[in-house]
């Protein structure tokens, strides 16, 4: 029997082709091909988006890892030393971190790469049952045993593929992520999922291993990649979509990992490309762009720049007033 929080599948779109998926009685969501997407539980929902399809290498290599016996152990594991390592209280750090996101009773939220699940707590504390959550993970064992121990009404987990969301574009108002974007192999696309998921004026926030740039062939950086080689990741600033706004990037854990954040927004950053420059040279950004022609001679150059000293006008009003006076008379 699916729980009453099926309600939540509203979220949800075909991974491949973003296409409106129903609800097929208890077995799960279907797209219009009649592809089915199982439910794998109910308490809390549990949909499976990876089953259906073949996996890329690199997915597939990651899949088998993370849902090896003994992996949610060996990621616990990992987890306590990691925060020994750099002695800081993990509970602390979820908090920080996620106060990061801006949180606000009601709002929807998606966690990716979810893992064992500890931030949903947190995030559920905040957004209240009058919010939504949604987590993902690509491995089911991971959100097994975190679907196990997280057990709300407004929370809904898929095993899908990072690189391919199953989720309606501009549904959320914040999409999180930290650990194991560095794995993805299209970390660009991971990115640019996260942010179609996410409202305009949203936010994201996501984080990985990633060494500060000012710390790289220090010894201190060397012990780091030597224990770990994907401390030696650059933060992927160069794979963030054209319309971020708002970029904020700080480093944490000993300046080990990187967390990014921005919100969407509507095509290219504002620029006022009309505003006028003083001074001799004069025009305007867009002139100086759209109207690029073939170079002159150095004499030529030379009497404009007099000219226009003597006149007290721009070299670019000079230009516009010969020219147009010139081809006036053709």
């Amino acid at each position: 029997m699916v729980n009453k929080n099926i309600s939540l599948y509203k979220a949800f779109s075909d991974p491949v082709v973003q296409s409106e998926l129903k609800l097929d009685g208890c077995n799960g969501l279907v797209n219009s091909n009649g592809v089915l997407y199982k439910f794998v539980n109910s308490n809390p929902l549990v949909i499976d988006f990876i089953e259906p399809y073949s996996l890329t290498e690199t997915d597939d290599i990651n899949l088998k890892m993370y849902n090896s016996e003994g992996s949610t152990e060996i990621y616990r594991n990992f987890l306590n030393w990691l925060f020994e390592t750099f002695d800081e209280q993990e509970s602390f750090f979820r908090v920080k971190t996620i106060n990061r996101l801006n949180l606000a009773k009601g709002m929807k939220v998606l966690v990716t790469g979810c893992g064992l699940g500890e931030d949903i707590p947190l995030i559920m504390n905040i957004i209240g049952e009058e919010g939504e959550l949604h987590a993902q993970d690509f491995s089911l064992a991971m959100v097994k045993k975190s679907s196990d121990i997280n057990k709300f009404n407004n929370l809904c987990f898929s095993v899908s593929n990072a690189k391919s969301l199953p989720y309606a574009s501009r549904y959320f108002d914040a999409v999180y992520h930290f650990g194991g974007i560095n794995l993805f192999g299209d970390i660009g696309k991971a990115i640019s999922e996260m942010e179609r998921v996410c409202k305009i004026g949203g936010k994201v926030l996501f984080g990985d291993e990633g060494i500060a740039s000012h710390l790289r062939g220090t010894p201190y950086a060397e012990i780091a990649i030597n224990n770990n080689r994907l401390w030696a990741s650059n933060a992927p600033l160069d794979a963030l979509p054209y319309n971020a706004d708002n970029i904020e990037i700080t480093y944490v854990l000993g300046n080990c990992f990187y967390l990014i954040s921005f919100s969407p927004y509507i095509g290219f950053p504002k620029m006022n490309i009309d505003v006028i420059h003083k001074g001799l040279r004069g025009g305007t950004a867009r002139t100086r762009y759209f109207g690029m022609l073939e170079g002159v001679t150095e004499l030529s150059k030379n009497r404009l720049i007099s000219e226009a000293k003597k006149r007290g006008i721009s070299i670019h009003d000079l230009m516009e007033e010969i020219i147009n006076d010139k081809l006036s008379s053709i």
